[in-house]
């Protein structure tokens, strides 16, 4: 794949393009854990192999005293401001925007129902990101994929929530998950359900982790929405 750096308010977002990338090809924005960047999760979306879909990985807009330099936050684990929330939830309507509306690759007039809305995928931090923004975002989103993440405060989350009740959500997690207890997902399966939503939880004998089983679940999912 073809990498590029895109900076939005400051923050650095490693683009993946494939070599042939046409108008309405999906986006797959992927948002990283704590304590790392966007070039974490690169060879993960490598992986997936989908002809034409672009990922976009943007650096979390915090860093954390007593991180060593390029290890981002999307919010402090410790005090769970909401204040830090609503600020990386907004930044990543930014992201989503500037790539959702993207010049080169708006459909002509007429094809616009070619168009393929954003897909929000992430990890542990990025799980929760992912769905407090792919919820609330005002534009399309296609999916949500949380792995490993959960809902802090789920009023906060779904009191405003603009997504469609039928839009795709799956919840991945690992039994063995001591950063993150699985009870997490659940928990926010729970509140998803009791608002209206339909989402999947999948749990994996794994622990805080990404491994080739719950990395099939997730391409598998991703594949149905993409080709739907």
């Amino acid at each position: 794949m073809l990498h590029s750096d895109v900076l939005i308010q400051g923050h650095h977002n490693l683009v993946l393009d494939p070599p042939v990338i046409e108008p309405g090809s999906p986006v797959i924005l992927t948002l990283h854990g704590l304590g790392t960047n966007g070039d974490d999760l690169a060879p993960l979306c490598e992986q997936f192999h989908f002809p034409g879909c672009r990922f976009v990985l943007p650096d979390a807009p915090m860093h954390l005293p007593g991180y060593p330099d390029q290890a981002y936050a999307w919010y402090d684990f410790q005090t769970y401001n909401r204040e830090e929330f609503n600020k990386s939830r907004e930044y990543l309507f930014k992201v989503m925007d500037r790539f959702s509306n993207d010049p080169n690759l708006r459909p002509a007039p007429g094809q616009e129902k070619k168009h393929k809305p954003i897909i929000v995928m992430g990890f542990s931090q990025g799980g929760v990101m992912s769905l407090e923004g792919g919820l609330n975002y005002k534009g399309k989103v296609a999916a949500i994929v949380s792995m490993s993440g959960y809902m802090p405060d789920p009023w906060e989350t779904l009191t405003k929530a603009q997504a469609p009740f039928d839009t795709p959500i799956l919840l991945v997690h690992g039994t063995y998950d001591e950063v993150v207890p699985i009870e997490g997902s659940r928990r926010a399966k729970k509140a998803l359900e009791e608002a209206g939503y339909h989402p999947v939880l999948k749990e994996f004998p794994m622990a805080h982790q990404i491994t080739e089983d719950s990395l099939a679940e997730v391409r598998s999912f991703l594949e149905k929405v993409i080709q739907g």
